[in-house]
Order: structure tokens, then sequence, then C-alpha cells
């Protein structure tokens, strides 16, 4: 994404991790170095639950395919329903309501994009299933069915990406901005080496600009100044890192670049709206 922004603060706190009691983790399969997508989680129930879960909010995009209506999302006041016509797809850092009753075959795939695009959508995206993408979403039925753990696993991690792939193809998501090689290759850098030194002395640097002409190029191209870019980056990747992985606070916040927990805690809590030990505390499950 080239844009970042503070999220809103979940309604009940429920339902942030990528992983659930029902779904086949696929996390550990990837990424690699030429991934497209990293894929936290797979799962399908032939009878969902009881769908109902007020305020989700992750640091993770989702995609939901039902067999049958009668479940929907709900977003900023507005119905997004789910059915066996359509696929939903649900960017990172977007609020949402979960509603439905037993009975509807679910599916859902929990993952992040790897690659930069446009700005992420502000609300779900409901399209419909064109034939590519029933027989991508018919392959990972398919793969759910297989019956040997480990050829399910290796099944499910390439059908996924496959429906990824169709999925992204057939959306109409935002292009990204044109941006000039040398400023991707600098976001690469900031993404790569976040518990490095990135103040605009060394990035200037990196980039091969004086410090003045270096924050007028960044914020010409992205909208924002380097501080800011480098400090949304440092509290998404801190956000993941909470979700996903039983490290420390203080090893997360080391991590990241920021000096201590106590400054972490503070830069956290004004973009997510609550602090590093609660928003790790709202999951269905610890890691």
């Amino acid at each position: 994404m080239l844009l970042s922004h503070a999220m809103p603060t979940p309604a009940n706190g429920r339902y942030h991790s990528p992983f659930t009691k029902h779904g086949q983790v696929l996390g550990e399969l990837g990424p690699t170095g030429l991934a497209t997508f990293h894929v936290h989680e797979c799962g399908y129930l032939p009878r969902g639950i009881r769908w109902h879960f007020p305020g989700v909010l992750s640091p993770f995009w989702r995609l939901y395919f039902n067999g049958k209506p009668g479940w929907h999302v709900r977003h900023a006041g507005r119905d997004h329903a789910l059915g066996p016509d359509r696929l939903v797809l649900i960017a990172d850092g977007t609020l949402f309501d979960c509603l439905g009753e037993p009975g509807v075959p679910h599916l859902w795939l929990h993952f992040n994009p790897l690659r930069r695009g446009g700005p992420s959508p502000e609300a779900p995206i409901t399209r419909p299933l064109t034939p590519l993408l029933r027989a991508a979403v018919e392959s990972v039925l398919s793969a759910h069915a297989e019956t040997d753990e480990a050829r399910r696993r290796s099944r499910l991690y390439h059908a996924t990406a496959a429906l990824l792939h169709a999925t992204f193809g057939e959306f109409e998501l935002s292009a990204p901005p044109d941006a000039p090689p040398r400023l991707e290759q600098l976001l690469r850098f900031i993404d790569a080496h976040l518990a490095d030194d990135l103040t605009n002395p060394q990035l200037a640097r990196q980039a091969a600009l004086s410090e003045s002409a270096f924050i007028r190029w960044f914020r010409e191209h992205l909208g924002v100044t380097p501080a800011i870019w480098v400090q949304q980056a440092r509290v998404k990747q801190a956000a993941r890192s909470l979700v996903l992985t039983a490290a420390t606070i203080d090893a997360i916040a080391a991590d990241c670049g920021f000096p201590n927990r106590f400054y972490f805690s503070r830069v956290f809590q004004r973009h997510m709206r609550c602090g590093p030990a609660e928003y790790r505390r709202r999951q269905v499950r610890p890691v």
C-alpha cells in the first residue's frame, strides 16, 4: 500500500487473529522471495457456526465465499451479502461486523499481499463469481476434502494462491501511482530495515539526494513525510508481529525500530487507538 491510515477501535475486540480452531494453518509454508501473497490460513466449514462478531479489525486481508446465502458483513452501516454467486474481499484495517446464523457453508482466506499496490479499498468489495473464480474456489474446496494431511496442506497452499491471483486479477482495485524505481527501491529498503536508523539524513543518503531535496521528492510521490511513512510502517509491522508471533512486546518494539517499550506503546496507541498489550489480547486464540 502506498498510503497508510490509523485504524479505528474495534467494538468488542474479538476475532483479530488470522488463525481459528477450524481452519488449516498455512503461514509457515510461506512467504518466499517470489511470493505475491502470504496466506496465513484457509478454512472451510460445510455448516458454518453462528457468525456474530461485531467490531472485527485485523492487520491482514480476508476473502469470503459462502455456498448458500444468509450471511453478510456490515461496514459503515451498509450490508455486503455473502453467497454462492460472489466473493467478498476485505482489506486490512477495515472495521466491520459479521452477521449470520448456523448452517451456511463458509470458506475463508486470511492473507497479506506482499507486493505494493495502490491504496487499499476502504470498504468490503463484492464481485460476481466469474467462471475463472468459480473454478479457483472449487479447486480450494477440493483441496480441503483431501484426506492426507500433508497433501491437503500442499494442495491448499497452491490452490489458495491461485484463487488470490485470480481474484486480484478480476477485482477492480486501485492501481498504484507511478513511482520512480529509485523510490520503490527505497521503500523496500525501509521495509527490510525497520530496526535500523531511518532518519531523514540516512534515507536521503540511500536515495542519493540532499536532505531537503529528498523530503520534497518523497512527499511529492507519497503525500506524507518520510518520518510519518517510517512510523506507520513500523506500527503496521508491529501489529502483525503482535498477532502472528509470540515475541515479547519489548522484542517487537526493538525489531520494529522503537527505542523502548514506553515510546512504542505511545506511538502504537496513537495509531491503533489501543496499546500493544491490549491489541494482542484481542485474539481468537493465542499463537
